[in-house]
């Protein structure tokens, strides 16, 4: 007997039956409005992950995008050690967070603008420095949002948490790239890519209300030092002194730079590759996208199980290894079809490393010093974040766009092997924060 059609009412209920749900106490209504306000969010993300086609074809060079890429994380290092001392400074963080959140929303409604500025001659240019732009207040709220993650769901329900998150996430990536892929390929440019954006920024309204909804405890501030206002000298010399007595949080730092440094130089590679060198249509672009996020959707229920049976530690070391031949195997296989495929598996073993490594990261940071330990964390990716695509696209100018993807791929490979030289300790026996 065949099982009966679903419902729209049991649709809905379906995030809720799967995070085991009922509604009746605070932390059940926080999973649930962030499940919700994911669903809205990943629609602008879905007109997010065109910004780099959206800038080759208004004229946007290799330089342009590999900055697009880069330009990002040097603000992010900027801003998130400085961002972790204000918030830790505040007891009603939320207000901060949401707020630097709009702002950067907002922003997207001054890129549908962009095509229509008069007298510009190279409007991709004007395009990556906007995103770049915008991208600050966000720098922001990552750092204040992970915290609050951390501070609104208990540690015995995160990877349910992350991983329903995630799933809705790939999901309305999966569907909303395919869909948006084919409005781009058949209605007239500049149009299609500005109602694309305009949509989106209407449904990030919707999830800024569900976010505006999740009830947070007021926190702990963190001791002040003498005088109202200490100096940054002062603030990093504590921080230092902390940091040397988390292992384990040093440990996660220097394993993730040396693997990221292969998987940053490859990031604004793969566009210029699919674009410029093998033709690919906006279609296809969005073809591709729906291919790596339904298979991420079945990784993400996949490890989350395995995630539970095996350990943070041991699905990481696995998992880091496998997403490094994503690059290697894209260089080696100049062909739009085969390269579906090679997305596909790569979607499957990619929320692996997600799930294992951002628990891994709440578990080594003090509780009490979250946001500054995640801010310094945010700077020191982010500094590897903004070399590393420069770098990506100067060799790419001169080896080619191939030769450079196999070239991180294998550099990707040889940094992932130091979470089995040098690894995290699982620490499943400590409290949370401890």
């Amino acid at each position: 007997m065949l099982p009966p059609f679903p419902t729209w009412d049991s649709i809905k209920r379906w995030p809720r039956s799967l995070l085991r749900l009922r509604l009746e106490t605070t932390d059940d209504r926080n999973a649930w409005n962030l499940c919700v306000e994911i669903f809205w969010a990943s629609i602008l993300g879905v007109a997010a992950a065109f910004n780099a086609a959206f800038a080759v074809r208004l004229g946007a060079q290799n330089t342009h995008v590999g900055l697009l890429s880069s330009l990002p994380a040097l603000l992010a290092a900027l801003i998130s050690i400085p961002a972790g001392h204000f918030l830790e400074r505040r007891t009603r963080r939320k207000t901060w967070v949401l707020g630097s959140l709009f702002l950067h929303r907002l922003g997207f409604l001054l890129v549908l603008l962009v095509p229509w500025l008069p007298g510009m001659a190279n409007k991709g240019a004007v395009l990556v420095a906007l995103l770049v732009a915008i991208g600050a207040p966000a720098h922001f709220f990552s750092v204040g949002f992970n915290s609050m993650l951390a501070d609104v769901i208990p540690e015995r329900r995160r990877a349910a948490v992350f991983a329903t998150r995630n799933i809705i996430n790939t999901g309305i990536l999966s569907v909303g790239m395919l869909l948006a892929g084919q409005w781009l390929d058949h209605i007239t440019f500049p149009v299609n890519y500005q109602v694309m954006y305009g949509v989106g920024f209407l449904a990030s309204m919707l999830s800024s209300f569900y976010l505006a909804k999740i009830q947070m405890p007021e926190a702990s501030v963190a001791a002040r030092g003498e005088g109202p206002v200490r100096s940054l000298k002062v603030r990093w010399r504590e921080l230092r002194e902390i940091v040397r007595a988390e292992s384990d949080f040093v440990r996660i730092i220097v394993d993730t730079l040396l693997y990221g440094l292969g998987a940053w130089a490859a990031a604004p590679l793969y566009i210029l590759y699919f674009v410029r060198e093998l033709d690919a249509s906006d279609a296809w672009i969005g073809l591709h996208g729906m291919v790596a996020n339904v298979t991420a959707i079945a990784g993400y229920a996949l490890w989350r199980r395995l995630l539970e049976r095996w350990g943070t530690s041991k699905t990481l070391k696995l998992t880091v290894m496998g997403a490094g031949l994503y690059p290697l195997l894209i260089g080696l296989i100049p062909h739009l079809t085969p390269i579906l495929f090679v997305a596909g598996l790569n979607g499957l073993i990619v929320p692996g490393v997600n799930l294992s490594h951002f628990t891994t990261l709440l578990k080594v940071c003090p509780q009490e010093r979250r946001p500054s330990f995640i801010g310094f964390y945010t700077t020191v990716m982010n500094v590897g974040a903004f070399l590393s695509p420069l770098a990506g696209v100067a060799l790419a100018d001169r080896f080619g766009l191939g030769p450079t993807l196999i070239g991180c791929g294998v550099f990707w490979l040889l940094g992932a092997l130091m979470f089995r030289v040098w690894p995290v300790r699982e620490r499943a026996d400590l409290p949370d924060g401890a």
